[in-house]
């Protein structure tokens, strides 16, 4: 693995831990892309569909960890949403995990546009009427069996692709009529969790290159820091536009790819 590749896979990281850190995307939604696209850019060797979605899973796993930390401290995250839909993210991240040695490529980057292009579309819907910033935790209403369900599905995504916690944003938003700021923390700590499942899926597997993992995961870890930081700063309806903007991007972009 030459320098430059190392350098670069460091760069990329640390963007996309910004992200997880900024807009609780995980990162994976934003490094699957990065990883895929832009190596040949730079004149480095390419990587596989498989390596990438192996080293995204790895790398949300280390950026969720440090920001889903810095917004616990700061209490955005809804502890009974978090124990209801971890265990069922966790089990679908370690089957989609642990099948997706068996899929093809093209499967990979079909599931990736589906889902990228769903997140995008129900964030730039307006913000639900009964969803209030600033509620306290007690007055939400969780329902578990739904909950359990929908955090299932995205971690069966998450298991698939390395990516996937994005999707859950709007889903808790939306669906489930949770404001945007306790979404973004709790779908951190959640993530952390389903990609640590996953990414043990991929490990027993054979699917994980360590050194380019190791670069990746300390980019993410800088990178996560300095995005939680950022992200008290900015209100929760431009939270909502700028996570719709990037998604969207990507979502364009995977499927010029996919019609090719």
């Amino acid at each position: 693995m030459s320098l430059t590749l190392v350098a670069t896979l460091v760069m990329l990281g640390g963007i996309s831990g910004f992200a997880a850190g900024f807009l609780g995307i995980g990162g994976g939604v934003l490094l699957f892309p990065l990883l895929l696209y832009i190596p040949p850019l730079v004149g480095v060797e390419s990587l596989d569909v498989k390596s990438v979605a192996a080293l995204a899973i790895t790398q949300v796993f280390c950026a969720t960890l440090i920001g889903g930390a810095a917004h616990w401290r700061h209490g955005r995250v809804h502890r009974q949403l978090v124990c209801i839909a971890a265990v069922a993210a966790m089990a679908g991240s370690f089957l989609g995990g642990m099948a997706s040695r068996w899929v093809s490529e093209e499967f990979l980057l079909l599931l990736f546009g589906v889902v990228t292009l769903l997140a995008a579309a129900m964030m730039f819907l307006p913000t639900p009427t009964d969803v209030q910033e600033g509620t306290l935790q007690e007055k939400i209403v969780i329902h578990p069996l739904p909950l359990a369900v929908l955090a299932g599905l995205t971690g069966t995504v998450v298991g698939f692709l390395g990516a996937g916690n994005f999707l859950f944003v709007p889903l808790l938003i939306y669906v489930l009529k949770v404001p945007i700021r306790l979404a973004i923390g709790s779908n951190l700590i959640i993530a952390v969790l389903s990609t640590f499942s996953g990414f043990v899926g991929k490990l027993l597997t054979g699917q994980v290159p360590f050194l380019m993992a190791l670069a990746v995961v300390l980019g993410a870890g800088l990178g996560a820091l300095g995005g939680e930081r950022s992200h008290g700063q900015v209100p929760p309806h431009m939270l909502r536009y700028i996570y719709a903007g990037v998604v969207g991007l990507i979502t364009i972009q995977i499927w010029l790819t996919l019609l090719d």
